[in-house]
């Protein structure tokens, strides 16, 4: 493998753990941050724990695992999780991921995996989050690496060989999985997609050979459902005034959306580690000519997520609404619909430009939860 610098974006080593959990453990940030999540905590006695740890797999057995449970109590209902008895504990895989959630979806896989004995993965996440010293230190010591996407086309080109070498690095050399969107950004419209360019930029670090470089990455499609969507409104005007040109993210909007997922309510939330893609699939993409391997494959990793995705009633009922039928009324009751017509007509309180506007992204908003029912069951 060529060789690269990769400490601007990896993880932090063995020996930058210590102090890095000094800073985050005497963080104000990192006080509120707990007493958001567990308002009962003696963030003295929680500082003290940190400065024991020293190593980012203690960190996050004995600090993000605690916290993160007590997010589920108290914003879901249930959270389940199924699959692994498809996977080895002893084989790194790379795990492409539906986003629904900035932070929860691989907070949760991690805690999923951790309780079953497996070992995290490094996490890519985009440098747009690392806005500060404290989210830096936080993110760097549970696994994350940085995937930059700034910067000229020769730039985006340059990093997505790097990014290729890197997560090349991890799975060969390290050892390690890795856990990464299937796309840039959170699907703000359910319809889970994988981007081709994910797929190419994972063959750059490769020998060329299409079958051997994919099935030695042994690729697991992962399925994050919620019940209630995070930041469902959110998602849903973004989506809008993306639409209509005018679409503008704000200086704190991805701060905004890691505080509403972690506090709103989600009902039940289920993760589906979908079957490993098969050597057999990888051979049949590969028949294909070349630009057209990287859609089948994509289409390959989709339906798995499509099919391992988890359907709530508000999936089915958002289906309803927007067909106007009652085509899946047996997966709801009345009491249900009404509730979660309530749930919309409250969202309905976004003050758009127009009743026209407001009628757009009330449809954006139920077709979040009805595209899932449609990439599910009727395609």
């Amino acid at each position: 493998m060529t060789d690269f610098d990769f400490s601007s974006i990896e993880p932090y080593s063995a020996k930058e753990v210590p102090a890095a959990i000094r800073r985050l453990a005497h963080s104000p940030m990192f006080a509120r941050l707990v007493k958001t999540m567990n308002p009962k905590v003696d963030v003295g006695s929680f500082a003290a724990l940190m400065e024991c740890i020293t190593t980012c797999d203690e960190l996050q057995y004995m600090v993000m695992r605690p916290l993160i449970y007590q997010i589920v109590s108290r914003s879901m209902t249930s959270f389940t999780h199924s699959g692994l008895e498809n996977l080895d504990k002893n084989q790194p895989y790379l795990f492409v991921s539906n986003h629904r959630d900035i932070t929860l979806d691989a907070a949760l896989l991690d805690v999923a995996l951790i309780t079953n004995g497996f070992k995290t993965p490094e996490i890519g996440f985009g440098n747009n989050l690392m806005k500060n010293d404290f989210i830096i230190d936080l993110f760097r010591l549970n696994k994350m690496f940085t995937i930059i996407r700034d910067g000229s086309r020769r730039d985006f080109y340059n990093n997505s060989v790097f990014l290729s070498n890197y997560i090349h690095h991890v799975l060969f050399e390290k050892k390690s999985s890795v856990w990464i969107a299937q796309r840039n950004g959170r699907t703000k419209n359910g319809d889970d997609r994988t981007d081709q360019g994910l797929l190419k930029m994972f063959s750059m670090a490769g020998s060329g050979d299409f079958e051997e470089d994919f099935n030695k990455l042994h690729i697991v499609p992962v399925a994050m459902s919620y019940e209630y969507e995070p930041c469902d409104m959110l998602k849903a005007v973004a989506e809008y005034t993306a639409l209509t040109g005018l679409y503008e993210k704000s200086a704190h909007e991805d701060i905004l959306s890691i505080m509403g997922g972690i506090s709103q309510q989600k009902g039940d939330v289920h993760i589906t580690f979908c079957k490993p893609i098969t050597a057999e699939e990888v051979a049949e993409c590969a028949g294909l000519v070349k630009n057209e391997r990287f859609a089948a494959l994509a289409a390959v990793i989709d339906s798995r997520i499509h099919q391992g995705y988890e359907l709530h009633k508000t999936n089915y009922i958002a289906a309803d609404l927007l067909s106007g039928n009652v085509k899946y009324e047996s997966h709801y009751t009345t009491a249900q619909l009404e509730e979660f017509v309530e749930f919309v007509q409250h969202g309905g309180a976004y003050k758009g430009p127009s009743m026209a506007a407001i009628d757009k992204v009330m449809e954006i908003l139920l077709k979040i939860y009805a595209t899932p029912v449609v990439n599910k069951l009727e395609k």
